[in-house]
């Protein structure tokens, strides 16, 4: 079992790996004077646990990273780590290592003596031991060949791999990552996220990863985290947050295209708007639809596409439709072994999902079908029926 000795003077001294421990986010609060920058956020992380913080800039992902680390304190509510309160505890006594988005790596220093330097000074090991286990993250990183060089002989890529390997090798109780990766290239990010799970993984921390960035949070975390202006709008596994968004919110920030949501009136059974009334519950003024459980079919061909008139773009059955609008291709654009294509309807413009062989050319008249069973109903408030 791991063992931590805190001198009076000094930050904690750890004796071997610390595993991760359970967070608890208690009706977190934070203003800035009129400015709510957390409205009354709660969840719990469980040891080991990754969680993605996900949202849209001023969403209050990044003030809850900063209390947790104790750069920030609350305005109300409580956080504790392993069931003991952190209200008023210094950051170096959190026993808590934090990536920053910009490296934040000692430009005088050598990769090996940045590394070495957080375990000296940050976490009290001998001199030996310190460089010993720099050596290992470093190759465990796949970078012990940057061990002699310094910051300004790397790549944006080598040094932000240097400053998660600084974090990791720690080997704190709780890894806080703040966009890590916003200032690399899109396969670096790729590359890079993979080998922070496996990494995390291996070491049992408890990680929360501050991103804006929706395919890396649901690559990452064990769970997501989604946050709207200050408040927590929903947590879940990624298949949870895509497939059952519980506001529309969730529902129209994730996705990519994120799903069709349209307002309508509810009356006697039926949501009518324009273009569509279809069976809904009572209390339901919107309907969401994701872009791949729409059936396109061209009803004829106008524009230059190659689909044939009558043909079925995708092969799903039709029976008991509920949703049925007929619209005017706008836009078709090629995603890897799909497409993504645009029709202007009554209803809106709604954007389907289908196979890339299928070519519907612009202007061709189309119409879009979905079954009961993929739709998804809010009432006025915002919240999932």
């Amino acid at each position: 079992m791991t063992r931590i000795t805190e001198p009076a003077d000094g930050p904690a001294v750890v004796t071997a790996a610390t595993a991760g421990v359970p967070i608890e986010i208690d009706g977190l609060g934070r203003s800035f004077g009129p400015v709510h920058a957390l409205r009354d956020v709660t969840l719990t992380v469980a040891p080991g646990e990754i969680v993605a913080l996900l949202g849209p800039s001023g969403s209050g992902k990044s003030t809850l990273l900063r209390i947790c680390a104790g750069l920030e304190e609350p305005t109300s509510g409580d956080l504790r780590f392993g069931a003991v309160s952190q209200l008023g505890v210094a950051p170096h006594r959190r026993d808590v290592s934090m990536v920053f988005q910009h490296f934040a790596l000692y430009p005088h220093l050598t990769a090996l003596e940045n590394l070495t330097l957080a375990l000296r000074h940050g976490r009290g090991l001998p001199k030996a031991a310190a460089v010993a286990r720099a050596r290992e993250t470093l190759d465990m990183l796949g970078i012990g060949e940057l061990a002699a060089r310094r910051p300004a002989k790397m790549s944006g890529g080598q040094r932000q791999r240097v400053a998660i390997g600084r974090a990791l090798a720690t080997r704190a109780r709780v890894i806080l990552l703040d966009e890590p990766m916003s200032g690399l290239d899109a396969q670096l990010r790729v590359d890079l996220r993979v080998e922070i799970v496996g990494l995390l993984r291996r070491l049992g921390t408890t990680a929360l990863f501050v991103t804006h960035d929706q395919a890396e949070a649901m690559a990452v975390g064990d769970r997501v985290a989604v946050l709207s202006g200050g408040r927590l709008q929903q947590i879940g596994t990624p298949d949870e947050i895509y497939d059952r968004p519980a506001t529309r919110f969730v529902a129209a920030f994730i996705g990519s295209p994120p799903m069709n949501v349209r307002e309508g009136r509810w009356h006697d059974g039926q949501l009518h708007g324009d273009g569509f009334a279809l069976p809904a519950p009572a209390g339901a003024t919107a309907f969401g639809v994701r872009p791949e459980h729409l059936v396109l079919v061209a009803a004829a061909s106008t524009g230059s596409g190659s689909v044939p008139a009558d043909a079925v773009v995708a092969p799903v059955a039709l029976a008991s439709d509920a949703l049925r609008v007929t619209g005017e291709v706008v836009v078709s654009e090629r995603l890897g072994a799909e497409r993504t294509v645009y029709v202007r309807t009554s209803a809106g413009v709604l954007a389907v999902r289908v196979d890339a062989a299928e070519v519907p050319g612009v202007g061709m008249r189309v119409t879009l079908r979905a079954p009961l069973s993929t739709l998804t109903f809010f009432d006025a408030a915002g919240a999932r029926i």
